[in-house]
């Protein structure tokens, strides 16, 4: 995550937005420790810089918990016996204990592929569709296993029907009632794509999320079964900054490439945020459309618009649109993974 001065205590505290403290008293609990933890914020200078989110330390913690290792599973597995304040301490004591537990995962990114996502971009799509964009390629930067490279695969809020099933709250009135795109390229790009079938791959997007939201875990379980069904996707390994040019070669003239990433320009450096919106517009100038939904206080070197009305709930996701040929568009707000969305695009300009 970019920023000025890294105080690692102060993003222990930040890293959970005020509107999921309310619904993650545990992990709330277990960052503020965490926080007061010499330690805890020494490992955490150890990660890479890009990768120096509480996060990553949450989720190696939550890696060796479901790896059934006999100090962190029992907390885990029986979270509800604890208080949120037990449960924190007994955490932060482990690790105390046995940094290499944490240590030893410093390698690897939070990738956090939440599905929830792909309901906010189907809602930015279907505005999309109805202003005539019929036919997209779906780039996806940040991909890491690839699972909002569908969203036309999903439902949201429908019930009693087939598919996974997305449930997002419109705050506002305005919803996009058109179909989506068609979609035909499916191309993700990620420094560590990940692989449904690797069975430690998927332990570790497991890991990723929070052990308090069980359905998040239930869903990602659904997801991973429904994709063997859906159409294969091209996965790409490296820099997006480096590989967007050869990801939209994949794409014929039959459709309209639309660029998408949401919190991944938040782990580029300030340089590379710099460097990816320059290559971005020069393609929006052309043959492509840019979406995303990122903490604007995270990438402020991409220069994100300046917001039309203010966010109806703290630490949201800005959501930006560059149409073709259009300089970055304020569309809304979103909490970054997919719970709700207030959309408000501006009026689809006469072309």
């Amino acid at each position: 995550m970019s920023d000025d001065i890294f105080d690692p205590a102060r993003y222990y505290r930040l890293s959970i937005s005020p509107e999921d403290r309310e619904r993650l008293p545990y992990y709330s609990a277990l960052v503020d420790t965490l926080a007061d933890s010499s330690l805890a914020c020494q490992l955490l200078a150890e990660a890479r810089p890009e990768q120096r989110n509480p996060m990553l330390v949450l989720a190696a913690l939550h890696y060796h918990a479901l790896r059934a290792d006999h100090d962190l599973a029992p907390l885990y597995t029986d979270m509800a016996a604890l208080t949120p304040d037990a449960f924190a301490h007994a955490v932060t004591a482990v690790l105390e204990r046995r940094p290499s537990l944490v240590r030893g995962e410093l390698h690897r990114s939070t990738q956090t592929n939440e599905p929830g996502r792909s309901a906010v971009l189907a809602t930015i799509l279907g505005e999309l569709s109805g202003r005539g964009v019929s036919d997209v390629h779906l780039i996806d930067v940040g991909t890491s296993m690839g699972l909002n490279l569908y969203p036309d695969y999903y439902r949201v809020n429908e019930d009693d029907t087939e598919g996974v099933v997305l449930t997002m709250e419109y705050l506002g009135e305005h919803q996009t009632s058109s179909p989506l795109p068609r979609i035909h390229q499916r191309i993700g790009i990620d420094l560590n794509p990940l692989d449904p079938e690797n069975a430690d791959d998927v332990l570790w997007l497991k890991a990723c999320l929070w052990p308090e939201q069980p359905e998040r875990i239930a869903r990602f379980d659904e997801v991973l079964d429904e994709m063997v069904l859906w159409p294969k996707a091209t996965r790409l390994r490296g820099s997006a900054v480096d590989l967007i040019d050869e990801a939209l070669e994949l794409c014929g003239p039959e459709a309209m490439p639309v660029i998408f990433h949401s919190w991944a320009a938040a782990y580029f450096s300030p340089e590379d945020q710099v460097h990816w919106r320059e290559r971005i517009m020069s393609h929006v100038r052309t043959r492509a459309l840019w979406v995303y939904f990122e903490n604007p206080w995270c990438v402020k070197s991409l220069e994100p618009p300046a917001a039309t009305a203010a966010s109806p709930r703290a630490g949201a996701s800005q959501i930006v649109v560059c149409e073709l040929g259009d300089d970055p568009a304020h569309w809304g707000w979103a909490h970054s993974h997919g719970r709700w969305i207030s959309f408000s695009p501006p009026p689809a300009r006469a072309r």
